[in-house]
């Protein structure tokens, strides 16, 4: 099926909405919420972030008992697709909008219309996903809350560079963009001369460059789904080409086959002690507690040499694709990926409020093989 006739399709099953069958109800319609132009250049293979697995989770979804209903968002028609999440009798949006109108500061916008109306929604809330794209209020507010960020700064197009930065290497990133946009190999810098550079660089696309203290050592990713902490993963950087600085760049992400994909390989679980894996679990949950998480996210941390962690990103709504971080991470936790997909539907059901919980409220997921736990 093209992306055009699931357009059509889909906008005539949305306006049908003629009270439903009750034996054919099952778990009720399920708005699954896309964009357009991301979803146009997923399926062009454009060198951008690529739109969720959107026909895989619709299908995991009706055969978990929902029926689905594929609303995209089109660029100049948002009253008729608003008009459509009203009429639809849904019961739940499936949020999977990482962008508006293939821009990622919009993201928290299709997040806000959906509160506006009153229905449930799988992920963060809006709040949560204006602060997370934002790294300097990100890292502003996790710092206020006692989380150890790295030390940074911010610098508008035109401005200079602020005269006390003596930190290196640093590492220059778009301000508010995700999926590694604008992070490259010379993203990291060693003196005032390249970071000079990677700003301008930068400042040719965002009107905001973040510099930020890079932290050289271990990255670690830790997934939250509802009040469960998935085990820990650990991004292997030891086979990247010689001279390529240990970070997850915009090629290592999108640009399959690349030297820098095939340098950064996933290990999960992360070959940690276990106590230290029940730390950076801990933060994790701290640090997503700080944003007012809800729903699902991944938690990057870098760790020193010394083992000293610190929080470099939070990214709620996280990839869904089945062969993304949080799929892997799901999967050594012994959770299929219906079942990944059913709990992040459920928990939007039956909202937990993540910043009321207490540490004996969140459920820890050992990590599991054939034969049982292994952590």
């Amino acid at each position: 099926m093209t992306f055009e006739s699931r357009t059509e399709e889909n906008v005539a099953r949305s306006a049908s909405h003629a009270a439903p069958d009750p034996k054919q109800l099952g778990l009720g319609r399920v708005a699954v919420l896309v964009d357009e132009i991301a979803e146009l250049e997923a399926i062009g293979g454009e060198r951008i972030a690529p739109a969720q697995s959107t026909l895989r989770i619709i299908s995991t979804l009706e055969a978990l008992g929902y029926r689905p209903v594929e609303l995209i968002l089109q660029p100049g028609k948002t009253d008729e697709w608003l008009s459509r999440l009203i009429a639809g009798d849904f019961r739940i949006a499936f949020n999977l909008c990482e962008t508006l109108a293939g821009r990622a500061d919009g993201e928290h916008l299709t997040a806000a219309a959906v509160e506006l109306l009153g229905l449930p929604m799988t992920g963060a809330s809006s709040a949560t996903l204006l602060y997370c794209l934002n790294k300097d209020r990100c890292s502003a507010v996790l710092g206020a809350n006692g989380i150890r960020v790295p030390e940074w700064r911010l610098v508008r197009r035109a401005d200079p560079l602020p005269e006390d930065w003596t930190l290196f290497p640093a590492i220059a990133k778009p301000a508010a963009d995700d999926a590694s946009n604008g992070v490259h190999a010379n993203s990291v810098v060693h003196s005032r001369a390249e970071l000079l550079e990677a700003v301008q660089r930068l400042h040719q696309r965002w009107n905001l460059a973040m510099i930020q203290q890079f932290i050289e050592g271990r990255e670690i990713n830790l997934a939250i789904v509802g009040r469960f902490v998935l085990p820990p993963a650990e991004i292997d950087f030891t086979t990247l080409p010689d001279g390529s600085p240990p970070i997850v760049s915009f090629e290592a992400k999108w640009e399959s086959g690349s030297p820098e994909d095939l340098g950064t390989r996933p290990i999960c679980p992360a070959p940690l002690p276990p106590q230290q894996a029940k730390d950076l679990q801990h933060l994790a949950v701290r640090a997503w507690k700080a944003m007012d998480g809800q729903g699902y996210a991944r938690v990057d941390i870098r760790l020193t040499d010394e083992g000293v962690p610190y929080v470099i990103d939070i990214n709620p709504n996280p990839d869904l694709s089945i062969d993304a971080g949080l799929a892997r991470q799901a999967r050594v936790a012994g959770w299929s990926y219906d079942e990944l997909i059913g709990k992040i539907a459920q928990e939007a059901l039956s909202r937990f409020e993540a910043a009321g919980l207490t540490d004996e409220d969140w459920i820890f997921v050992p990590a599991r093989t054939a034969e049982g736990e292994i952590t």
